[in-house]
């Protein structure tokens, strides 16, 4: 073998490789992003198209997904930011062109597709151009691409020469599982109301003419082909370029199907419908039928339609071409046509010569809508978008916190409701069962308690803050109203550290209790107001820095974890409400000398009797040491109802009136002298 001969292998061999000819393998080496040809999902995949996830959650639901989660910035808990999908999980399928292509696909809350990954295909090209289908441009597309665009080929989505179809498949595929996806989890609502209203509106147009109405104006238009054995086609037209009248004409599932070709063919986007009648409709050929538009000057002579341009829709089953016609179907023009101007369709029915031909004009509402023009006024636009554009709707639809955890938000109301059903039955039976779901569940399970922690990040986040979740933000404004109308009502019935405190005091052996001196206890509820003032002067002066957590033993307690220091801070304060009741909520608590600030405006407050002059009772069965006699220091208070009960099944003095106390008091001085 010459040298020549060498040399012109070798560069046989470069060309091979340089045009994907080469093996699968050296295909897939020199592409950016190969495909892996494996449907074997690995985590690293669901953080290429979920890049914003930290973590996800086990494959789940129906349809199948990846939950993906992250960290809230601002919360610092953990928050849902989208799903990740395997496209075989999401039926239908779109099909490529020799097989549906498996993709890995990422949405996230925002209704954006954040990646799109190829895992596996079989297309025809893949044998000749080898792994085409990796090019980043490709891919990178689809990146923050909204579900609810149109994802047209050459209009909003670029294609490969030659592979239409192909990309075709991976993008309506991804959209519309992606579609399905943020349906079934995410609250997605594919709805535009001006679409919707101009589609309602071209429905009512449309319906208020009858069959010869129609063929009288100029909107339906029909030609007969009479055939040698004395039967007839009848084919009726009519231009369906537009969804309200596709959706009239054939429904909405069959136009998606003529939508779909007019999608994929790149010749054209109008679109006619054909409904096929005639006692010979079972012998339409739809390879016989040809479109010209002799003014036009690329389009002058007859072109037929093929298996590209021409969608059967089946059997005219509904509506009124029910009665017209035995079939349907559409055909999709050449780009080149003006369905404006004046075009010709034609008709030549197989193994015959005869042509027969129609001039399509389109008139009347067809034309209008073919120019471009609306069916709804401006002034009719405005109000839709003002309605949907509304703060209520705004509200719905797209929420400052994101997706709503409607479970924790139904648990939550729950016991709320629980807590204000008690509260305002004064009953000690319901309190005590809310009491206990509190621990459980906003204390070990949820911990979505408020803390003077959430006070802190609203003054370094700004208000927003509370609205970054709507249990958070539910929690925070009933502890805000309750206490502005009554009091600290959150202390007593809704803190789950302030439960775990009258637990201890209830259960706890009460020969360890000692009283504190009214002068010591004086002083020292001020010790709270202290540490507020320092926790949120830290927070304001240097918002790096963070303290709150060694004023707040629960985080320790509910949350199992902390550092050596804080479980002795934690160990130290329950051992002392053993000894105090509510020892922290009286001394040590900067939430609640925060809500106690607030309460000196509540106007709802405790009602006291003139017996309670005289009388010990409720002041020494005060967990908090509020009482003094006839007074109560209303910014102490945790309004846990003890004092109430006992004046409503009146266990003190107050059994008694007045004149009997005076009377006794009177008589056992006398007796004394």
């Amino acid at each position: 073998m010459t040298r020549r001969t060498h040399s012109l292998l070798l560069l046989a061999c470069l060309l091979l490789l340089n045009t994907g000819i080469a093996p699968r393998a050296a295909a897939q080496s020199s592409e950016p992003v190969p495909t892996p040809f494996s449907t074997n999902v690995q985590t690293e995949w669901l953080h290429e198209v979920l890049p914003l996830a930290e973590t996800f959650g086990d494959k789940q639901g129906e349809p199948a997904a990846w939950p993906g989660y992250r960290t809230n910035p601002q919360s610092r808990q953990r928050e849902l930011i989208g799903y990740a999908f395997h496209s075989a999980d999401v039926p239908p399928v779109e099909p490529g062109y020799s097989a549906p292509i498996d993709m890995l696909v990422g949405v996230d809350a925002d209704f954006n597709i954040t990646g799109v990954k190829i895992l596996d295909y079989e297309e025809t090209y893949l044998r000749i151009k080898g792994d085409f289908l990796a090019q980043p441009d490709l891919l990178s597309q689809f990146r923050n691409k909204s579900i609810s665009d149109e994802f047209q080929i050459d209009q909003d989505i670029d294609g490969i020469a030659g592979s239409t179809v192909s990309v075709f498949a991976i993008a309506r595929g991804a959209r519309n599982a992606a579609r399905q996806i943020a349906e079934a989890y995410l609250d997605y609502d594919p709805g535009d109301p001006v679409r919707e209203s101009r589609g309602a509106r071209i429905k009512e147009l449309m319906s208020g003419s009858s069959w010869e109405e129609m063929l009288s104006s100029g909107m339906v238009q029909q030609l007969q082909i009479p055939l040698a054995d004395g039967n007839k086609l009848l084919l009726s037209f009519s231009y369906i370029g537009v969804p309200g009248l596709g959706d009239f004409w054939v429904g909405n599932e069959k136009y998606a199907m003529a939508e779909r070709a007019a999608s994929v063919y790149l010749g054209g986007h109008e679109i006619v419908l054909v409904a096929i009648g005639g006692s010979a409709a079972d012998r339409f050929q739809y390879y016989q039928l040809q479109v010209v538009q002799e003014n036009s000057d690329a389009l002058n002579w007859f072109r037929r339609f093929t298996t590209d341009s021409y969608v059967s829709m089946g059997a005219a089953e509904t509506g009124i071409l029910a009665e017209q016609a035995a079939l349907v179907g559409a055909i999709v023009l050449p780009q080149t046509v003006d369905v404006t101007q004046p075009f010709t369709l034609a008709y030549r029915h197989l193994n015959t010569t005869e042509r027969f031909t129609i001039d399509i004009q389109l008139t009347g509402l067809a034309l209008q809508l073919a120019q471009g023009e609306d069916v709804l006024s401006a002034a009719e636009i405005e109000s839709i978008l003002r309605a949907e554009n509304s703060w209520l709707n705004q509200l719905i639809q797209d929420p400052p916190w994101g997706v709503t955890p409607w479970s924790d938000v139904a648990v939550l109301l729950l016991i709320l409701a629980s807590a204000m059903t008690a509260f305002l039955r004064k009953s000690e039976q319901l309190r005590w069962i809310t009491l206990t779901i509190t621990v459980a569940y906003l204390g070990f399970f949820d911990g979505g308690f408020i803390s003077v922690s959430h006070i802190v990040n609203t003054i370094k986040l700004g208000p927003a803050f509370l609205a970054s979740g709507l249990p958070l933000l539910l929690f925070a404004a009933l502890t805000i109203v309750t206490t502005l109308l009554w009091g600290r009502i959150f202390c007593s019935s809704l803190c789950p550290f302030g439960a775990v405190q009258d637990f201890i005091t209830r259960f706890g052996p009460k020969l360890w209790r000692r009283q504190v001196s009214q002068s010591i206890h004086d002083k020292a509820i001020y010790i709270k107001y202290l540490i507020l003032v320092l926790i949120i002067g830290t927070a304001a002066l240097a918002p790096q820095v963070s303290i709150f957590q060694y004023f707040e033993p629960f985080g320790t307690l509910f949350f199992v974890n902390g550092t050596l220091i804080l479980w002795v801070i934690l160990i130290a304060i329950l051992a002392a409400c053993f000894i105090v009741p509510r020892f922290y909520c009286r001394y040590a608590c900067p939430l609640g000398a925060a809500l106690g600030v607030v309460s000196l405006v509540s106007p709802l407050r405790i009602k006291r009797v003139t017996q309670c002059d005289v009388c010990i009772v409720c002041e020494r069965a005060c967990p908090t040491g509020a009482i003094s006699g006839e007074k109560i220091d209303f910014k102490e208070c945790v309004r846990c109802d003890i004092c109430e009960i006992k004046l409503i099944e009146q266990k003190g003095s107050c059994r008694h009136s007045m004149e009997h106390i005076i009377a006794s008091t009177n008589s056992a001085s006398s007796n004394t002298a």
